[in-house]
């Protein structure tokens, strides 16, 4: 298992996080590709190699012309911005995750409804760039790097005042603490802003803590901010890791490996029954538990007293996971209160793949059973995009990927 880690020793901020992903190899055309069919347009992305402290980083920053015009917007128009190009669909849901994040943040900050939240700065052209660029190199990292999970490792935000459109606000941002509650930061010796409302809800939206996990750190990127601090670089670091211990090892994207024992572990499940809130809340609250990191979120339909029909949530989680959960369960559904369970996990050793078909590359799922036979599963993501492309049903393409040959190797590519 392939992790990106954020490393944020002086902050993260959109243009930040996009510079590191070039810089670390995403290339900024395929990004640019991406956005373009977005319905933005006044805008260029350009990509500086800069120095910071004698580090070299990247710095990518969104050109604004100067006779284009920005409105404020709530979110149902970012979201409808987002909507409407053609991004990839695991880039798109984590976009709409992190404005979404966003505009809960505010709402809370101005104690209004997510309805009426106005975005400003972080409505803009470039903060949608921002955000949906990082998204769509995110995508490509997962895609071609094997990478399945973003954790962060520190995160340090400023002090003093800075200013917006709401006037003079304190740093770090009250729209920035709201998105970093439960996180562990520590502040600056000087005065000036780290971390943005943006650098905020893409963490808050798709990583987690790295807490004590052990990686060993593959390759790095660099990505620069605007300023300049005395006292420290600016510069956000990206580490592309293998976790240390864990059975899920390096790969090639076109081999398999030998066989490898499946892995225990314990898990957090927690569960609760509703049977008073909105059918259509229930995709919202299962949107959130996913943005804090739940392993799995089903319901199940089932019979309360006096025969009441009511849902049952369950939620699988990380043992350090499972209090933020607990918290996502009781502040965004109706239920009183949540069971918490602790439960041995069982589980092949998998890794991702690609197989080749009439249809193009497919990425499949491939898992090791404890007598050293090997299935592949396609990718739904990977197989609802290349039948888009082909012109055919979904069910073409997946007997195609399916029936695909997976080449096994006797030598390994993992790092021992």
């Amino acid at each position: 298992m392939k992790w990106l880690v954020f490393d944020c020793p002086s902050g993260i901020s959109g243009d930040m996080t996009l510079g590191a992903l070039v810089d670390l190899g995403v290339p900024l055309e395929h990004v640019r590709n991406a956005l373009a069919k977005l319905p933005l347009d006044g805008y260029r992305l350009e990509q500086t190699p800069v120095t910071r402290h004698g580090i070299a980083a990247t710095h990518v920053r969104v050109e604004l012309d100067e006779d284009a015009t920005h409105p404020h917007r709530h979110l149902r128009h970012v979201l409808e911005i987002l909507r409407s190009g053609e991004l990839p669909s695991r880039a798109l849901t984590w976009s709409e995750n992190v404005f979404t994040r966003l505009a809960h943040a505010e709402a809370a900050v101005h104690r209004t409804s997510v309805e009426k939240v106005h975005f400003h700065e972080v409505g803009a052209v470039d903060a949608i760039v921002d955000i949906a660029g990082v998204c769509v190199g995110l995508d490509w990292l997962c895609t071609n790097c094997d990478v399945e999970e973003f954790r962060v490792s520190q995160i340090r935000v400023g002090r003093g005042i800075t200013r917006s459109e709401h006037g003079v606000i304190p740093v770090p941002p009250p729209a920035t603490l709201q998105l970093l509650q439960g996180w562990p930061v520590q502040f600056s010796d000087t005065e000036g802003e780290r971390v943005t409302p943006t650098g905020a809800a893409l963490l808050a939206a798709l990583a987690r803590p790295l807490d004590r996990a052990i990686v060993r750190v593959e390759r790095t990127g660099y990505g620069a901010g605007s300023h300049e601090f005395s006292e420290a670089p600016n510069v956000l670091r990206v580490l592309l890791c293998d976790r240390v211990g864990d059975d899920t090892r390096a790969a090639t994207t076109t081999r398999v490996q030998a066989p490898a024992p499946g892995s225990t572990g314990q898990v957090g499940v927690l569960r609760t029954t509703i049977d008073d809130m909105i059918p259509e809340f229930y995709g919202h609250l299962q949107t959130r538990l996913f943005a804090d990191g739940a392993r799995d979120v089903y319901f199940t339909p089932i019979y309360m007293k006096k025969a009441r029909p009511a849902t049952q949530v369950t939620v699988i989680a990380e043992a350090e996971d499972v209090q933020r959960l607990a918290n996502v369960l009781l502040n965004h559904s109706s239920t009183l209160g949540v069971r918490i369970a602790y439960e041995e996990r069982l589980e092949l050793s998998r890794r991702l793949a690609q197989v080749h078909t009439e249809y193009g590359t497919i990425q499949v799922k491939v898992a090791v059973k404890p007598d050293g036979r090997v299935r592949h599963s396609p990718e739904y993501e990977s197989v609802r995009q290349a039948a888009e492309v082909a012109g055919v049903p979904l069910e073409d393409v997946y007997r195609a990927a399916l029936g695909a040959e997976v080449v096994e190797d006797e030598e390994t590519d993992a790092t021992p």
